[in-house]
């Protein structure tokens, strides 16, 4: 499987998908370099298995949160968030349209204070599951020249296009 940039991009703002949802507001994470490892299976199988570090800011999570609000509009999700505890919320949606539609989504988004979080997510369209697996820590500071939205994938540094 092939992965393009703003794939990822999309795969990594999950974790952060929840902010401003019921009026619910996840824990902040700190701004620097993060490694999310995920994996992601169809049916029980496997078919990714993926690391790739992310230079964060505030002004990016804000951002990507824009965005997946704006997809959510336009496929016409509706979601609804509980906190069963202090470091987790639990996200169930639906969506009307896009490649998704008829699609029943469970997100679990389990923080660690500011360093860390887990994600797990199922989705179930029809008699098909699928399931993605994230987990993502603070590694520190950005190297030099990187900036907010680079990525290192497979040791090579991909600009975020900011």
């Amino acid at each position: 499987m092939t992965f393009k940039p703003a794939f990822l991009v999309s795969v990594l703002s999950v974790y952060i998908g929840i902010a401003g949802a019921d009026g619910i507001k996840p824990p902040p994470t700190k701004e620097g370099l993060w490694d999310t490892h995920s994996t992601q299976t169809q049916q029980g199988k496997t078919v990714s298995d993926r690391s790739v570090k992310m230079c964060q800011s505030k002004e990016l999570t804000k951002s990507m949160q824009s965005s997946a609000e704006e997809l959510r509009k336009k496929n016409e999700c509706t979601s609804s968030v509980t906190q069963p505890s202090t470091n987790t919320y639990v996200e169930e949606s639906r969506c009307a349209k896009g490649p998704n539609a008829g699609s029943v989504t469970r997100v679990v988004y389990t923080y660690q204070g500011d360093t860390a979080s887990h994600t797990e997510m199922h989705m179930n369209v029809g008699q098909s599951e699928t399931v993605m697996i994230m987990d993502a820590k603070y590694l520190g500071s950005c190297p030099a020249g990187m900036k907010p939205g680079d990525l290192i994938l497979d040791g090579k540094v991909i600009s975020g296009g900011n």
